[in-house]
């Protein structure tokens, strides 16, 4: 072994370019201008060949969701969880008698129109087997720029987020822990 082949690099290199579909639980990132660490990841199966990946982000004194499924490009949003209540204090109600959400949903002086209904499951990444069935009802308002979604967990365990949609480069310095 000659002296300039100490300098010369293994053939196994180390990967630095990581995007959002390759985040697993453990990873950090930084998004708008903190750094975030990935605690949970959900795998959710929509059926027809339809999947995406969420992630619940921790960066101490903020939560959230990042939600990422791929339909011909990759589409991200970021979400919160807020009160369904603060929607509609009788949207459980009004719901489970339909068996469905309404067409239209008020937020914070906001209309929100229905935009797509979904019947999936959802199981946390590494405990596919254990999963759960889900009705996700998605909201947009008229200028297109925030979201809500209305999640049916059984019977009569309701939750709300409000998001709005991302680009994925706005998600940087990602690494494993």
């Amino acid at each position: 072994m000659g002296i300039f082949n100490f300098f010369k690099k293994d053939k196994k290199e180390s990967k630095i370019d990581f995007t959002v579909n390759e985040l697993k639980k453990g990873y950090i990132l930084d998004y708008f201008m903190k750094t975030w660490e990935v605690k949970s990841v959900y795998l959710y199966d929509w059926g027809n060949n339809s999947f995406a990946r969420e992630y619940f982000l921790d960066a101490g004194n903020e939560k959230l969701y990042l939600y990422v499924e791929e339909d011909d490009e990759l589409i991200c949003s970021v979400w919160k969880k807020i009160d369904i209540i603060d929607i509609d204090p009788n949207i459980i109600d009004i719901t489970i008698a339909n068996d469905d959400a309404p067409n239209t949903i008020t937020y914070k002086n906001s209309t929100f129109t229905k935009i797509s209904s979904s019947l999936g499951n959802c199981a946390e990444e590494g405990n596919e087997d254990e999963y759960d069935e889900l009705i996700s009802w998605t909201y947009q308002n008229k200028d297109n720029k925030e979201l809500i979604s209305v999640n049916r967990v059984g019977e009569e365990e309701f939750e709300a987020t409000h998001g709005n949609y991302v680009k994925e480069y706005e998600f940087s310095n990602i690494l494993p822990r």
